[in-house]
């Protein structure tokens, strides 16, 4: 990554790792999420201690059949769901340490967390800023009672209320929130109003994405069965053609579809996976990607627990699957070392041809070896993808 005070270029770094963790437990599944996850109210987990046991086991034997994640540098790791922020504080305080004897570190490690508005208090983020943790994405969506009753959302109006108040005074200042827009019954009204509430709190980092329907999700259920209605997607055309320009004014940079920084505070772990370097995914649901391998672990927590390495690795086709990771980025890349390290030779003439012709049709920008698209190909971005994996 090359930082300077104009733009972010995006490059090829191969020498660091990413760890994510997942944990599986919530107060409530919601409706729409269709990660793996269990709703188990308001308690802790019965086998939260065995759970940190099996990410620690799960751990070394990673290490054990691919020795060389040894010698690559952990600068991400990511605490995700699920709710993490329901897990007992100690017990992540105790994972980072096993990271940390089992890893090196860079200096500017970035260790996040994923934070429920129900969880959420100034005592908490005082103690994970005491645990090491230096990065909080707090799941919003909408502040609007029946948007959050439409989605299967917990809502606790207290914790609603004060949310933005305690992260505006967090002893950790790499925050966010992530924003849905498209819920059915809620206007474009609704989901501005909410921005411009998290906007004047000049928080560094908002997720702002749309609903989504998902198989096997209840709301797709929900749907099916005539109860609920489809994502509104005019709505979500218009916000999403919106957004780019509002934000800029407002000091944000646009640097993923549904992602946007202030300058130097982007997600390091989530550019991970878009920018196709190696992460080590940890936890019953997780995915990982190491020495040109992919794996996924069991979607579920007993069998994990039992089992947690019971799926093969898979090897990497970069061919197609780089184009569905990079080319999600509006942050600009260096096009030509990604294709030149990932792809074979015909391969690289086929993306090199197709990226030129966008460039013709005003879909894209290139300089010297760097590409970023325009705001034209916001729209059009899965057709585009296709074309380049065709």
């Amino acid at each position: 990554m090359k930082q300077s005070t104009e733009e972010t270029i995006w490059q090829v770094r191969n020498s660091f790792l990413g760890i994510y963790v997942h944990f599986p437990y919530c107060f409530k599944k919601c409706d729409y999420c269709d990660f793996y996850s269990e709703g188990i109210g308001n308690g802790p987990a019965n086998d939260e201690l065995s759970l940190f046991q099996t990410y620690q086991k799960e751990a070394l034997n990673r290490i054990s059949h691919f020795p060389n994640l040894k010698n690559k540098t952990i600068d991400t790791v990511f605490f995700g769901g699920g709710t993490p922020s329901k897990a007992t504080t100690k017990l992540w305080e105790n994972f980072i340490h096993f990271l940390r004897s089992e890893f090196e570190f860079a200096k500017d490690t970035e260790i996040s967390i994923e934070v429920n508005p129900e969880d959420l208090s100034p005592n908490l983020l005082d103690t994970y800023a005491k645990i090491g943790i230096n990065r909080v994405n707090v799941g919003v969506q909408t502040r609007n009672p029946i948007g959050l009753e439409y989605l299967g959302r917990h809502y606790d109006k207290e914790k609603y209320d004060s949310l933005r108040d305690t992260l505006i005074h967090s002893p950790i200042k790499r925050v966010g929130i992530d924003l849905m827009y498209g819920i059915p019954g809620l206007n474009e009204s609704d989901f501005f109003n909410d921005l411009e509430y998290f906007l004047d709190a000049g928080l560094p980092h908002l997720s702002l994405y749309s609903l989504t329907l998902e198989k096997g999700t209840q709301y797709s259920r929900d749907v099916k069965d005539h109860k609920k209605k489809e994502p509104e997607e005019r709505i979500q055309s218009e916000i999403l053609l919106t957004l780019p320009e509002l934000m800029e004014k407002k000091g944000y940079r646009w640097y993923e579809v549904s992602n946007y920084a202030k300058p130097g505070f982007e997600s390091k772990h989530n550019l991970k996976y878009w920018t196709f370097e190696p992460y080590l995914g940890i936890g019953p649901g997780a995915h990982g990607m190491i020495e040109g391998h992919r794996y996924g672990n069991p979607r579920n927590a007993n069998l994990y627990q039992k089992k947690p390495q019971e799926k093969k690795y898979e090897e990497v086709t970069p061919n197609s699957e780089l184009a569905l990771t990079l080319f999600r980025l509006f942050s600009p890349f260096r096009y030509l070392e990604f294709i030149q390290t990932y792809l074979d030779v015909p391969n690289q003439t086929h993306y090199i041809q197709t990226i030129h012709s966008w460039e013709k049709r005003g879909l894209c920008s290139l300089s010297d070896g760097v590409f970023q698209w325009k705001k034209e190909a916001l729209l059009l971005l899965d057709d585009l993808i296709l074309e380049i994996t065709n």
